[in-house]
């Protein structure tokens, strides 16, 4: 366990959260996933940790190893086509994580996954929180538009509102 990361989490401000993405902006967030699963079979689940939990702190987990919990615990890897991503922010060390479920992971490599954190970071550096989401799901619903386009069947398996901590 690293006691300063372990420290810094623990005593991190309460309004870190909503001072990045307050109610109008979590609204928004959730009409533009909403829009985007309309033009694609793929599924985007949001979500923000203002620091990361006791519980990923007591097992010396990094955002990498919290998003991944958080993709089975969200249900992202049963959607029905395989075709789920987790767009997952941890806000106090700025890190982004774009984990896709395997029926998207065989058609898009990882290379276009990290073109999109290395351009949200430079959001995220400059403290524009909400315009860094809405750039990963717009760049998101590119690549699945382009691999999975809408049908006629298209339910939508997930919650649309961003999962914040």
């Amino acid at each position: 366990m690293r006691l300063r990361h372990v420290l810094r989490h623990l005593s991190a401000p309460s309004w870190l959260l909503r001072r990045a993405l307050g109610p109008a902006e979590l609204d928004a967030l959730t009409a533009s996933i909403a829009a985007s699963e309309r033009r694609h079979r793929g599924e985007i689940c949001v979500a923000v940790d203002s620091t990361l939990p006791w519980s990923a702190l007591r097992r010396d987990l990094d955002s990498r190893q919290r998003a991944e919990a958080l993709f089975q615990q969200y249900g992202v890897d049963q959607t029905r086509e395989a075709t789920g991503i987790l767009i997952y922010v941890q806000l106090l060390d700025r890190r982004l994580e774009i984990l896709a479920d395997r029926g998207i992971a065989a058609c898009v490599a990882q290379a276009e996954w990290d073109a999109i954190c290395r351009a949200v970071a430079t959001e995220f550096a400059a403290g524009r929180y909400a315009n860094g989401l809405h750039l990963a799901v717009d760049r998101a619903t590119a690549l699945l538009a382009q691999h999975f386009p809408a049908g006629d069947d298209n339910p939508d398996e997930l919650a649309n509102r961003p999962r914040v901590r």
